[in-house]
């Protein structure tokens, strides 16, 4: 028997959506369109193929040979955008440095003819080359002579009259330099490198890095908070994940009357698939984590071909997780996975969806509510990654899709089965939802946000929300839940990016759930009217 909705279970939530969407519009949306409006977020960006054309011809020109590939990745300072937020400097840093010393770049990896490598870094509003390094070979300038070299070369950039101080040939070749005066922000300071060489009978300047750098100890405190949430993370959510998957083996069989091994082949092909689809689409990033790394192509293909592998395993853990927790949690008297075909079904299946929505509206408002006391208690900064970076899509408008693979899963394992399971120990529901959200939110804790503790603190919150949401309403609604929450945080990026593809994309994987729900509804009212087949005995049976 369905646990059943009642159809007017919407309206208990109704007022409190509307009220939370009024929180969120004011506290998030209504400030990022004034900041799109103002030219404070500047949302013009290049396209990379511009980049890399960009960057082949001031290659060619810069060394005299010939461009074979160029591949733009978004490349970002992580540390340095993390000091100037944490600071509330950014847009000091915009309006003052930004121009020229950008936080944020295209990075085109050349390859030249006939050997030799190169990065070029382009400014990504301007088309400005703001830095480069080529790997090329060539007669090494004596100490004195890269030197003068280097004061020359910076004079005729944009630092004519600037003396510099510190200035030292270091380990690695590189002339270091810092201006006397100036360009500071607070306790960062600029640090140029610069490198040259003489090829084919000219001085070439083979590399030029300017970047700001922020203070030893904010350094120090960053490295240390990544440690602390790489272990929070390998230990306390792959490795209890791994523990969990061998757990719902265990319980599939003890359970297995309860269930039915043919449930969840659906949702684990669609998990299989969204799960290639968002890794393949994030190479680029993967790529940019690695930096100069001259290797980074056959790196990032590697671990393309280990993501679609891994994958296999990580399904299969998601389709016996599902079959473990119905057996768990119809063992204990809940159907809190209903069955197409089953009566009621695409009742059940079309109020989930509405009350998803309502649901999904009230966690943006208090995941907004949550940022702000925690900036305002612990100091909560964000900073960038590479890694989750929209300009490191390979195709951007496919980002929805991640939303499917995460709320499949993490619904599957760690609400469906992880609840079902401690439930079955602790006798009591809420202590049954407090580790596996526990585990689940400790595999956010690497996103950058600082302090580390930060995500475990909002996901914690929130985790437990949709633990409620579960138990409440069964797996479809925290399911549903989950997609719309996800694909409506990234659906906004997209429209801030803007194109006629991404908006398309934002609005369409928005939508998605009320669609699917739909197609359910009929396809089951379909079924449920369909007349019983009966046949006549033979004749001489009568």
């Amino acid at each position: 028997m369905i646990d059943s909705i009642k159809p007017n279970e919407w309206k208990r939530f109704l007022w409190a959506a509307i009220a939370c969407f009024i929180i969120y519009a004011a506290v998030d949306i209504a400030p990022m369109f004034a900041s799109i409006a103002s030219g404070e977020l500047n949302t013009k960006v290049i396209e990379k193929s511009t980049a890399e054309s960009r960057a082949a011809a001031f290659a060619e020109k810069q060394t005299g040979l010939m461009v074979k590939s160029a591949k733009a990745v978004h490349q970002t300072d992580k540390i340095m955008n993390g000091y100037l937020s944490k600071n509330k400097l950014t847009k000091t840093y915009a309006d003052k440095y930004d121009s020229s010393f950008p936080t944020d770049t295209f990075q085109v990896d050349l390859k030249f003819i006939g050997g030799g490598s190169g990065f070029v870094y382009v400014h990504m509003q301007s088309e400005k080359i703001v830095a480069w390094r080529f790997l090329i070979d060539g007669e090494e300038l004596s100490d004195a002579d890269k030197t003068k070299e280097a004061i020359a070369f910076l004079t005729n950039q944009s630092f004519s009259g600037v003396e510099f101080q510190g200035n030292q040939i270091l380990a690695n070749g590189d002339w270091q330099g810092q201006p006397k005066t100036d360009y500071a922000i607070k306790d960062a300071k600029l640090t140029i490198h610069i490198d040259a060489r003489t090829v084919d009978g000219r001085t070439v300047i083979t590399k030029y890095k300017p970047a700001f750098t922020a203070p030893d100890d904010y350094v120090s405190y960053v490295k240390n908070q990544d440690k602390i949430a790489g272990f929070l993370t390998g230990f306390g959510y792959f490795f209890m994940s791994f523990v969990l998957f061998i757990l719902a083996i265990i319980y599939a069989v003890l359970y297995r009357k309860f269930t039915s091994f043919k449930y969840g082949i659906i949702l684990t092909i669609i998990y299989f698939i969204t799960y290639i689809i968002m890794n393949l689409n994030v190479l680029d990033g993967i790529r940019a984590s690695m930096g100069e790394a001259d290797m980074a192509g056959a790196q990032t293909t590697i671990t393309a071909i280990v993501t679609v592998l891994l994958t296999i395993p990580m399904a299969g853990a998601i389709y016996i997780s599902l079959i473990a927790g119905d057996g768990l949690w119809k063992a204990q008297g809940r159907a809190l996975w209903p069955r197409f075909g089953q009566k009621g079904y695409g009742d059940h299946v079309w109020r989930s969806v509405g009350l998803a929505y309502l649901f999904a509206i009230i966690l943006f408002a208090l995941q907004s509510v949550i940022f702000i006391a925690l900036r305002l208690t612990i100091g909560t900064w964000d900073t960038s990654d590479a890694t989750q970076s929209p300009y490191n899509m390979s195709i951007l408008w496919l980002m929805p899709v991640l939303a499917w693979a995460a709320a499949i899963s993490e619904e599957a394992v760690f609400r469906f089965f992880g609840i079902g399971l401690f439930r079955r120990w602790f006798k009591n529901t809420f202590a049954a939802a407090l580790l596996p959200t526990f585990f689940w939110a400790l595999g956010h804790v690497m996103y950058p946000f600082y302090p580390s503790s930060t995500r475990l603190i909002e996901l914690m919150i929130i985790g437990l929300v949709f633990s409620f949401i579960f138990v409440r309403y069964g797996l479809i609604t925290s399911m549903f839940t989950h997609a719309i929450f996800n694909s409506v945080a990234v659906g906004l990026s997209l429209l801030t990016i803007g194109t006629a593809p991404n908006i398309i994309s934002a609005i369409f994987f928005s939508v998605l759930p009320v669609l699917i729900a739909f197609a359910l509804k009929y396809l089951s009212h379909k079924k449920e009217k369909k007349p019983s087949v009966t046949t006549t005995p033979p004749l001489e049976q009568l």
